[in-house]
This record gives structure tokens, C-alpha cells and sequence, in this order.
């Protein structure tokens, strides 16, 4: 049912000049059998004409019903959509320390009492957006956007997959700005763990083309901003 629904809003503009095209073809039929009913003479074709009319006008009204449904998809039910948020249980990797035999003559025994055993892996420095006056703090699995890339180009319905796993985190959102002074816009938010998961959907296709600010916010257990991720990527027309 999602894709469905990104497919209705994706095409939005398209489906509406097909069921134009549709409602205009047989509002002609319906104006020639209506002349067709009016110069008849004999019964019969009277009746004849009348069916052409009939068929045409329940065709009319199945195109009407037809546009407001995805008048209702394009502009309810993906913006819904987008702002669902989706719930993900932390997964906990078990770390196991590789024993490592040297040559000489101090013990294996008092290498390992001195490696810790709660030793965690240095964050690695995701790509990011490098902006003077713009805070970005994209770590891997901790807070990132993977896709769509930094300085990668988009259009249409995007799908944003990144990881928040930030401590005492609460929830998240992700917001969008045009260059230059920033004028953030909230697309959507959630809350739980993700790790390289779905976090939502962003809908470019109203935006101009150029390119713009993509933040990720992540917000502690009070709602308060804990850190932030930053890209930029170029919003294209659609073809």
C-alpha cells in the first residue's frame, strides 16, 4: 500500500492530465449523443442516444470520483506518510577482542589485563555538509544520513535512510533549507533507534531546482536538541 501511495503522489500531475483527457473525450460524446437525441425521429434511436448519454455520464462520474481520490492520496494520505514515524529495537553487537600472540617475554596473560574489555570503536566522520555558521555532527551509526549522499542529486519523493542512535535520545526530526541564511523548514520526525534504516520521506517535487540544506535533529528524552547532521543535496525538476 506505501508504494502505492508514493507512486499516486509521485505522479500526481500526470494522472490529473490523463483523467482531463478522459473527462473531455466523453463530455464531447456526451454533447454529440444529446444532438443525436434531439434530431431523432424514430423512437429507437432516441433510445439509442439515450443509452450513449448514460454510458457517458457514468464514465464522467467514475473520472470525478477517480480525481478525488488522488486529490486525497497526493495531498492527505502521503503527507501522512511521511510523517509516520517508524519504531526500530536497538540491536546490541557483542564485541570480541581478537587475542594476539608476540614474540618475547612479557605473558599473554598481562597483554590481555591491559586491553580493556569495554573497549569501543573510535567514531569515524561521516561526509558532511562544511558550511561556516552551520552545526554538523554526522558520525557513523551514531547520527548519519546515507542516503541520499551528500551532494547527490534528487527529485520527486526521496527516501531518507540514515542512522539516530544518539545517547538519551528521545526522538528526531529532519528539516530542509535553502543556501544561505537558513530557513528551516521541519519535513517530519519520529523517535526510537534506527540504524541505517528508513527514518521517512521528503516530497521535492513543489521545491525549485537548485540545491538545499538536508538536517538531521536528534532530541534527548526533554526535547531538547542533543546534535545534528548536515548535507547538501541538489533537488532537480522531474522529468
Amino acid at each position: 500500500m506505501e508504494y502505492v501511495i508514493k507512486f499516486l503522489a509521485d505522479f500526481e500531475v500526470p494522472i490529473y492530465l490523463i483523467l482531463g483527457i478522459v473527462a473531455v473525450v466523453y463530455l464531447r460524446r456526451i454533447v454529440i449523443s444529446l444532438e443525436e437525441k434531439r434530431t431523432a425521429i424514430f423512437g429507437l434511436e432516441r433510445e439509442a442516444a439515450q443509452r450513449k448519454v448514460t454510458a457517458a455520464a457514468s464514465i464522467l462520474v467514475l473520472v470525478g470520483l477517480m480525481t478525488v481520490m488522488e486529490f486525497v492520496v497526493a495531498t492527505f494520505l502521503a503527507g501522512e506518510l511521511a510523517q509516520a514515524p517508524t519504531f526500530a529495537t536497538s540491536t546490541i553487537e557483542v564485541l570480541t577482542t581478537p587475542t594476539t600472540t608476540l614474540s618475547g617475554s612479557i605473558p599473554s596473560t598481562t597483554l590481555s589485563g591491559l586491553i580493556p574489555t569495554d573497549a569501543t570503536p573510535t567514531p569515524t566522520i561521516y561526509p558532511q555538509a562544511q558550511i561556516e555558521g552551520i552545526d554538523s555532527q554526522c558520525v557513523n551509526d551514531i547520527l548519519e544520513i546515507d542516503s541520499p549522499e551528500h551532494e547527490a542529486e534528487v527529485k520527486g519523493v526521496v527516501e531518507i535512510i540514515g542512522s539516530v542512535n544518539t545517547p538519551s535520545l528521545g526522538s528526531y526530526r529532519y528539516d530542509f533549507s535553502t543556501m544561505g541564511e537558513p530557513k528551516w523548514q521541519t519535513i517530519a520526525a519520529g523517535s526510537g533507534v534506527h540504524i541505517d534504516e528508513n527514518l521517512g520521506n521528503w516530497y521535492t517535487s513543489d521545491l525549485a531546482p537548485g540545491p538545499y540544506m538536508l538536517r538531521l535533529v536528534a532530541l534527548d528524552n526533554e526535547g531538547s536538541e542533543t546534535s545534528t547532521c548536515v548535507i547538501v543535496v541538489n533537488v532537480t525538476a522531474e522529468e
